[in-house]
């Protein structure tokens, strides 16, 4: 694949990476203080915070950004009236819902568990407004690969914390630090996103424009809604089933988890889902660019996973204080199972949406909810580690649905997909066992971690495949 499209897609996944690794080297800092000043409780409130407003986000979107990296357009002109016609219906839809949340916020905080916090809802959703506008620029930078553009932007968003949320709560701001630093990080990122792109939003307005955008995105958000429902179910069962102090451990293990692991995936999937979107109607060629990436993320991602929960005493405390040991293997069996949903069940929800199938996707998410909403509420009236347990098993469930649904009804050929990861999967599993050895014999941690990442980097140069992935990276990226 040496075409134009493959090298604009290895330059942004190039530009996408080095973003993402500075703004996740911020990030993590920040988590980290945070972590030890607040308590766990803290992070259990904003957690059901932002379960509604991330459904807020999710309704004013409308499915319009994946609609517009999606469609092939005539023109600019065609794309940049659609993306005004997709920023106007967002920002309506954005403040007719946080106007409800305004009008019914008591009962909608005493419905995720945060009996008189209504008001923090409102304050909250203030963020609405600003991902309407912010979600449609970002769109636009991804379907044209331009990823170098937007590390500014990013490490723009990602110093806010840091100078904002940090601060307010060493001043005794506890959860409000949380919610004011999201707030001043979404303002920021639509200034700035805004001021760099070519498009601004205009009075152009046409019902006609949007009645073809939503024969697409009316699917994309029921598949949007289905997502939503998957990702933020275990926590609303959690908060309304147990304390906010479990909720802080079960939500925080989960988002330290998924940030140390997007330092990949948020580098990824954006260029992955903006380049097989462009070659949906060629089939090899598409195949080709899904192996190509999938395989360099789960060359990463896996051996990660492993070793995140071979060392999960350790990584917890570290990464977030003794006060959260408790939930020291709720952090690593998520690892380990983000080791096999990311490479496959991540990426097979790019294709579903690439190939412009989104029923495929929503059918994917609902038959997996099926599943995990009652043994969740099963899970839930045990221990927490064994919580930790079917959480993390259910996982695997969605796994199997995506590769049946991949096999059946795109005709993708999933036999040869597992079959390329094979490798990776054998080195992780030497190098968690060669980890588990060196771990028993007293070994120090950090001795142990080193000699890990030893044996699966010589691991990886006894297979072609994973060789000559190594040695690709390595002569782009040093």
């Amino acid at each position: 694949m040496t075409d134009e499209l493959t090298q604009k897609a290895a330059s942004a996944t190039k530009w996408s990476l080095v973003t993402e690794v500075v703004v996740k080297l911020i990030s993590p800092l920040t988590q980290i203080a945070l972590a030890h000043i607040l308590a766990p409780e803290a992070f259990g409130v904003v957690a059901t915070v932002t379960m509604v407003t991330s459904f807020a986000d999710m309704l004013s979107d409308a499915g319009f950004q994946k609609y517009l990296i999606q469609h092939e357009f005539r023109d600019k002109s065609h794309l940049f009236r659609s993306a005004n016609v997709a920023f106007v219906t967002n920002l309506f839809v954005s403040l007719a819902l946080w106007s409800l949340v305004a009008l019914f916020n008591e009962p909608l905080a005493a419905l995720v568990g945060n009996d008189g916090l209504g008001i923090v809802l409102i304050v909250a959703c203030a963020s609405l407004p600003l991902t309407a506008l912010s979600s449609i620029q970002l769109a636009l930078f991804h379907r044209a690969f331009s990823f170098k553009e937007l590390f500014v932007v990013r490490v723009a968003v990602a110093l806010v914390p840091l100078f904002v949320t940090v601060p307010l709560a060493l001043l005794g701001f506890d959860f409000w630090s949380l919610v004011i630093g999201t707030i001043i990080g979404n303002l920021v990122n639509s200034l700035v996103l805004t001021l760099k792109s070519d498009w601004k939003p205009s009075f152009f307005y046409s019902f006609a424009e949007l009645k073809e955008m939503l024969s697409f995105s009316s699917w994309t958000l029921l598949e949007q809604f289905s997502i939503w429902l998957t990702s933020w179910m275990g926590t609303f069962i959690v908060g309304s089933l147990l304390t906010p102090y479990y909720l802080g451990l079960y939500k925080t293990s989960i988002s330290m988890v998924n940030t140390g692991m997007g330092i990949i995936t948020s580098a990824t999937t954006p260029v992955l889902f903006a380049e097989l979107s462009r070659r949906q109607s060629d089939d090899e060629s598409f195949q080709l660019a899904f192996f190509h990436m999938q395989e360099k993320v789960a060359l990463f991602v896996v051996p990660l996973g492993f070793g995140i929960f071979l060392y999960r005493d350790f990584v917890t405390t570290f990464v977030l204080g003794p006060q959260w040991s408790e939930g020291s293997l709720m952090f690593g069996l998520w690892a380990l199972s983000s080791a096999v949903v990311i490479p496959v069940g991540y990426y097979a929800s790019e294709v579903f949406r690439a190939k412009g199938r989104p029923k495929l996707s929503f059918a994917s998410q609902v038959s997996y909810l099926l599943v995990m909403v009652p043994v969740t509420y099963y899970a839930a009236s045990l221990d927490f580690n064994e919580f930790a347990l079917y959480s993390s098993l259910l996982r695997l469930v969605a796994i199997g649905i995506d590769v049946f649904i991949l096999k059946v009804f795109i005709k993708f050929p999933v036999g040869k997909m597992i079959a390329r990861l094979l490798p990776i999967f054998a080195c992780s599993v030497v190098m968690f066992t060669s980890g588990w050895v060196l771990d028993s014999i007293c070994l120090p941690t950090i001795a142990g971690i080193i000699m890990c990442v030893i044996v699966y980097a010589l691991c990886c140069e006894i297979f072609p495949s994973t060789r000559k992935q190594l040695n690709s990276l390595y002569s782009r990226f040093l």
